[in-house]
């Protein structure tokens, strides 16, 4: 019996001294958790791009963060040139038989390009890719506006541009 007590004494006494040990122990300030940094933009930002199928069209979904939705203006084209704000003429990088090249006025890239890639493939029936194109940020004398360009293959009867809330985003329903 006293070398049951002696074997509970050996195994207990180190938890218990480890247990008063911390009791006893001075509070210690701990490492507040780190808040994500908040994406900041002059106007509402950009946040992704994302795209998806449905019966007759193809959705392109651009995410939008918090502030006054932006005008889209949308161009329509059988070419991939484009020129940038500087006057430089580009090409979309993905091939398609037509272009649709978006204008979202008062509309910031935030962190955009360094959490998506500027080329975003899409394997849909018409929509094959979209491209982060430019920034303008109320450059010289331009309206403050990012440009997207989404690359088209196949036949395109219509698209529609049109901005929802709750969550804010651009949507551009393009048929087939």
């Amino acid at each position: 019996m006293h070398a049951t007590r002696r074997v509970l004494a050996h195994l207990a006494a180190p938890a218990a001294a480890a247990l008063l040990a911390t009791l006893g122990a001075a509070p210690t300030a701990s490492a507040t958790p780190s808040q994500a940094t908040a994406e900041v933009c002059d106007y509402i930002c950009v946040d992704g791009v994302r795209a998806a199928t449905h019966t007759g069209y193809d959705r392109v979904v651009f995410d939008l963060g918090e502030g006054p939705l932006p005008t889209v203006e949308a161009t329509h084209s059988t070419s991939s040139g484009y020129d940038t704000p500087g006057g430089e003429p580009k090409n979309l990088v993905t091939p398609g038989s037509s272009y649709l090249f978006l204008s979202l006025k008062g509309a910031g890239d935030g962190d955009f390009t360094t959490t998506n890639p500027r080329v975003e493939s899409f394997n849909l029936p018409t929509v094959k890719a979209s491209q982060f194109l430019f920034d303008t940020d109320a450059i010289l004398g331009f309206s403050p506006a990012t440009d997207f360009g989404i690359t088209l293959d196949g036949s395109v009867s219509r698209y529609n541009v049109f901005t929802l809330t709750q969550p804010n985003r651009v949507v551009v329903d393009i048929y087939r």
